[in-house]
């Protein structure tokens, strides 16, 4: 399996939405396979509106995405053969959980997707259960979604894509509002995909955790452009960069006659 082979093109992408608010002007990347990327960008930059464009659950108002070298266009999200390849290759973990789950039981969440895929019912056990395992909530297969913690409907809604073993998972502000304990398991099943040959892409304004998800990073504006597209190492080093895109700010202060500057990150808890 080649490191380098070609998933998504996006070239010159913008966004409008119908109401007239810009969300992403000209942005241009690449994703090969087993990239591990994070979207970094303040609220409001466009960080949730790329990764639906990627998902193929938006058009681009402008410019092109391409899948596998086919166009991100409903005419081609509705042919049945590359509608099924594409929805079987690529899963959306959405922020908000609820917005996922609508499943009388955890058990029948976790099956929804491969059974509208139309895979037997024996496969379908078999994946339901691999991926109740995998993230340790089999004991939850009979729960209602609704009665869940927090951090268990984000196992839940993680394990509702992992059952269609996707190839690349776009997970949108995953540790949004999870306890120390519930990131560090995140953290951990994030690397174990990876290291199964997963391609990743995150959308995060998290800094700290970014040296554990991700290599390399889209760092997007105020004003919903691509500042940058780098290894992550560079970005983090790039003091003036993560100011200018709002993920850090100077905060004076006096000790006396001496002013002294620190810098902060620009993380929200939810």
């Amino acid at each position: 399996m080649s490191a380098k082979e070609l998933l998504y093109e996006c070239e010159n992408v913008h966004f409008v939405y119908p109401d007239g608010t810009p969300a992403l002007s000209n942005v241009s990347f690449r994703i090969w396979r087993g990239d591990r990327i994070a979207v970094l960008g303040v609220n409001g930059s466009g960080k949730s509106t790329l990764l639906r464009l990627l998902d193929g659950l938006m058009e681009p108002t402008g410019g092109e995405i391409r899948f596998m070298g086919t166009t991100l266009i409903e005419r081609n999200l509705q042919n049945p053969s590359f509608q099924r390849t594409f929805r079987q290759r690529v899963g959306f973990v959405f922020q908000d959980a609820d917005a996922q789950l609508f499943n009388a039981t955890v058990w029948d969440e976790v099956a929804f997707a491969p059974r509208q895929m139309g895979l037997p019912e024996e496969e379908v056990r078999i994946r339901v259960m691999d991926t109740l395992n995998l993230l340790g909530i089999a004991h939850l297969s009979e729960r209602a979604p609704f009665r869940l913690s927090g951090g268990e409907k984000r196992k839940v809604a993680i394990a509702c894509v992992l059952s269609m073993n996707p190839e690349v998972l776009l997970m949108d502000e995953p540790i949004a509002g999870l306890d120390p304990r519930m990131q560090s398991w995140l953290v951990n099943t994030l690397r174990l995909l990876h290291e199964a040959g997963k391609t990743l892409l995150i959308a995060t304004h998290n800094l700290h955790l970014l040296p554990e998800i991700a290599d390399r990073v889209l760092i997007l504006s105020e004003e919903h452009t691509l500042l940058a597209d780098t290894p992550l190492q560079d970005a983090l080093q790039h003091t003036p960069l993560l100011i200018e895109a709002g993920l850090l700010h100077e905060h004076l202060h006096a000790h006396g006659d001496t002013i002294h500057s620190h810098l902060h990150t620009h993380e929200h808890h939810h």
